[in-house]
């Protein structure tokens, strides 16, 4: 049976990697961004709910004020923008663009980042609920989950979650654990450096910050308020015993489950993350989308390995 399964995979995969399905994958994905930015440009106000708060926190005119009055449910209507600053001054020049635009390039970026990850396993992968999820509401969960992937090789990449949902920088505990101490201060040193600069550039947005974060904390810690009704406090104990285990025995995969199980509201797309599983596989184990025949030399090579 268990040769049965691996010759299923085997072919599965070799399937995945013909170019025929990956061309035909790309043009699916440029014809959603298209599809997705006429449909924006009829005015549906759920269609790239999250990206249209990133692009309107973009302006820099006040972004946290929906945050800070309610947001949906309060008197601050729609699109909060939760995140430190950092993310919206960078994306302050492509608030010049049209909003329909903006979110056709964003699924493009989006879409392109997907397929890095999944590689082979993407026409299999696009069906997974949260990836679909993700690409409707054009979250920067994919984006998190590069970041996770990237920053095995460059500790810079960390900046990235950790100045956007902030717990997911959990997953440094990874080198902490493995004394890899300088890919830690690198993340650290990084992020920080952002932070300041960000700081220097616009004060007030900072304030706004600490005080939008003020009215999210009871709606994070509550159960209730998850769309997985598990409170953050327990979901980032497992997260920690997630990424503890997963550095002490060398299993890089694993990292994106625990960072997606420590993202501060659990939304079910927050867990296309562990799309970047098929990426990282699994060292030294029969990995999901690796070759049999390949020798487990080691995390990097294992790495390199995936398409």
């Amino acid at each position: 049976m268990t040769a049965r399964v691996r010759a299923l995979v085997e072919a599965l995969g070799r399937f995945g990697g013909r170019r025929a399905v990956r061309d035909g994958l790309i043009v699916a994905g440029v014809v959603f961004a298209i599809v997705l930015a006429f449909k924006a440009a009829g005015g549906d106000p759920y269609l790239g709910y999250d990206a249209h708060a990133y692009w309107q926190a973009a302006a820099l005119d006040h972004p946290y004020a929906t945050t800070i009055a309610g947001g949906f449910n309060g008197a601050g209507g729609l699109y909060e923008y939760k995140y430190p600053p950092p993310l919206a001054q960078l994306l302050f020049p492509f608030h010049l663009l049209p909003w329909p635009v903006f979110l056709g390039l964003w699924t493009l970026l989006l879409f392109g980042v997907f397929m890095w990850l999944a590689g082979r396993w993407a026409y299999l992968a696009l069906f997974f609920p949260p990836v679909l999820g993700e690409l409707w509401l054009g979250n920067v969960n994919l984006l998190i989950a590069a970041a996770v992937v990237i920053g095995f090789r460059s500790g810079t990449a960390w900046a990235f979650p950790l100045l956007t949902k902030l717990t997911p920088g959990i997953g440094l505990l990874w080198f902490g654990v493995r004394r890899e101490w300088r890919s830690l201060a690198l993340a650290l040193a990084v992020s920080a450096a952002i932070c300041a600069g960000s700081f220097a550039l616009a004060p007030v947005l900072w304030a706004d910050w600490f005080t939008a974060l003020g009215t999210q904390t009871e709606a994070t810690l509550a159960p209730l308020a998850q769309s997985a009704p598990v409170g953050l406090p327990i979901r980032l104990a497992v997260a920690v015993l997630l990424t503890v285990w997963a550095a002490l025995t060398d299993r890089r995969w694993v990292l994106p489950i625990a960072i997606s199980l420590a993202v501060p509201f659990a939304w079910w797309n927050v867990f296309s993350i562990v799309i970047a599983s098929l990426r990282l596989g699994s060292s030294g184990q029969v990995r999901i989308a690796a070759d049999h025949s390949l020798p487990p030399s080691g995390p990097d090579r294992a790495i390199e390995a995936i398409p």
